[in-house]
């Protein structure tokens, strides 16, 4: 941020006295250091700077309407770890997108439309119930839970793919850990039952306000005393207005098995 800096004016006035019969004056004497008054030197008031709680508030209210998404999501509860990637495109203000998603198991794709929640594997497409528990199903809201952010902070700047940004961290309520980091139905039956957890979250936010960024981290122990731990990483960029998902060829979607 530059700084305004006042201007120093020196001024010295010299003055010649008279007495008795007059008598040519004396020459002013040159300014000199010792001889100049010089005001404190004052700073103009800059703009005052936003709070962090500010930015995180705003950066929020500017969700974008289609952006590109690159995530990975990463639990490890008991000791068993996933380790799911994703890319693709979400329209974060509702929850619409298509991910094609793999692990070391195999690759599936997502799609979530005004229509339905349809998921494809090896060629077939699958119609999922709007109450579906798939664990990928997150990487379509990378925003949410966002806002039960407490203990703001902002932490520098960061360059993040070529753009500069700014860091804030935050605190969120680990509640919303159990449905937004990413757990199987399976990993949940212990997770729901966790305690100590915490939920620190990390955003970064571009030029124009908008978050590229977003870190997650989850730890807890699970009722056994076995530690439980969850990351998830978002990156979003190439952001557009909004435009329908197109939905898959639905005449050849089954059910998806219960």
């Amino acid at each position: 941020m530059a700084r305004n800096t006042a201007v120093i004016i020196a001024v010295a006035f010299a003055i010649a006295g008279c007495a008795g019969t007059e008598t040519a004056p004396e020459p002013v004497p040159s300014p000199t250091q010792s001889t100049s008054i010089a005001p404190e030197p004052t700073e103009t008031a800059s703009p005052e700077q936003t709070s962090p709680d500010q930015d995180w508030a705003d950066a929020l209210a500017a969700i974008p309407g289609r952006a590109s998404i690159d995530a990975q999501l990463i639990t490890n509860v008991e000791g068993f770890e996933r380790i799911v990637s994703g890319s693709g495109i979400v329209e974060s203000s509702n929850g619409n997108g298509d991910i094609t998603w793999s692990d070391d198991l195999a690759t599936t794709r997502e799609v979530i439309t005004d229509e339905g929640h349809f998921l494809e594997l090896d060629g077939t497409w699958f119609e999922l119930g709007a109450d579906s528990a798939v664990p990928t199903k997150v990487g379509f809201t990378p925003l949410e839970g966002l806002d039960s952010a407490d203990s703001i902070v902002r932490t520098g700047s960061e360059n993040v793919l070529g753009v500069e940004t700014t860091r804030l961290n935050a605190e969120l309520d680990p509640q919303i850990g159990n449905r937004t980091m990413g757990f199987s139905g399976e990993e949940l039956t212990v997770v729901d039952e966790a305690t100590n957890a915490t939920l620190i979250a990390t955003i970064w936010i571009d030029d124009e306000g908008r978050i590229v960024r977003v870190l997650r981290e989850y730890s807890a122990l699970s009722p056994d005393g076995d530690p439980i731990n969850a990351t998830s990483l978002y990156l979003l960029g190439d952001f557009t207005e909004s435009a329908p998902i197109d939905v898959p060829e639905t005449a050849e979607a089954i059910p998806a098995p219960v």
